[in-house]
């Protein structure tokens, strides 16, 4: 008899138990509008490369109260997220090359770790900003691009070299291009300009090619007003026209036989004033004038 009490006790414990629990149970489980939201929102997320968030919506309207059909399909896109989503894993080092294990980890603002253990984090692929910071207040950041699908990528990364009385500097990074204490700064080469003398030479060497080139024009249209005057006029010429173009053909070459002259000389110029200029080092401010005149150049300066 009092067998036969305890079973049926412990039957009517379990039974209350199960009607006490199943309302939080079946709390616990998305509704039909929970499942639909989590599908839609799992596409926006997709949209947006956001796919840790977008298994999350998935697994939420893969539950077994959704749909069949939304269940179904929520299943078979969360193998393709677990796919895609990449991982990466981080491994800390002081300057003196041992490992760290107090190390938070943060990606754009969000904390992924509090501390590094050596496992696969899961990340969203794209550029991204991390931080990491020890135990005591050292920070460094770094800027990863991560790939779709790649998976346990390895990046090591290595804080600041100890400081001289073997305490680390919080908050503050050691960099090895930096000079140590001690060290002599390195010097900053001045390197002098071209100077006055040199842009002189320059400008003078620009004339030179401009006469030379204002030469060479005249010097064709000559040739060509010579060739009219020898056929107006055979031996002699009886009539102005004539006259005016053998006068034509003559000024021409005097005006390039001038041009020749100037650019020739102002190219010699230019050169000596090339050639003999000093540095910024061991000259002065030169004083130079340049004056050209027909068929010369005249060069003028003190150093």
């Amino acid at each position: 008899m009092n067998r036969r009490f305890s079973v049926l006790a412990g039957a009517a414990a379990i039974a209350c138990c199960a009607v006490l629990q199943s309302p939080r149970a079946a709390a616990d489980e998305p509704t039909t509008a929970d499942c639909l939201a989590a599908s839609e929102k799992s596409l926006a997320s997709k949209s947006e490369h956001r796919l840790r968030m977008e298994r999350t919506q998935l697994l939420t309207c893969a539950a077994p109260s959704c749909p069949a059909d939304v269940r179904r399909e929520c299943i078979r896109r969360v193998d393709e997220v677990n796919v895609a989503i990449p991982t990466i894993i981080f491994e800390a080092k002081d300057g003196s090359g041992n490992d760290l294990g107090a190390v938070t980890v943060s990606m754009d603002g969000e904390v992924l770790a509090e501390r590094l253990e050596g496992t696969a984090l899961s990340v969203d692929p794209g550029e991204h900003t991390f931080v990491f910071e020890t135990a005591g207040g050292l920070a460094l950041t770094k800027t990863f691009i991560i790939s779709v699908s790649q998976k346990d990528r390895r990046e090591t990364i290595t804080f600041g070299a100890l400081a001289s009385s073997g305490s680390e500097v919080p908050g503050t990074e050691v960099r090895s291009d930096l000079a140590s204490d001690g060290a002599e700064a390195p010097s900053t080469e001045v390197r002098p300009g071209l100077g006055t003398q040199k842009i002189l030479a320059l400008v003078a060497e620009g004339i030179g090619v401009v006469g030379l080139g204002v030469g060479s024009a005249f010097g064709l249209v000559a040739l060509s007003r010579k060739s009219d005057a020898e056929k107006a006029c055979q031996n002699l010429c009886m009539d102005a026209s004539g006259v005016n173009k053998w006068n034509d053909a003559k000024s021409a070459a005097d005006v390039s036989t001038v041009a020749f002259l100037a650019g020739g000389l102002a190219l010699a110029g230019g050169a000596v004033l090339w050639f003999t200029a000093g540095t910024a080092s061991n000259v002065g401010v030169p004083t130079v004038a340049l004056g050209i005149g027909p068929a010369s150049l005249q060069v003028k300066g003190a150093w």
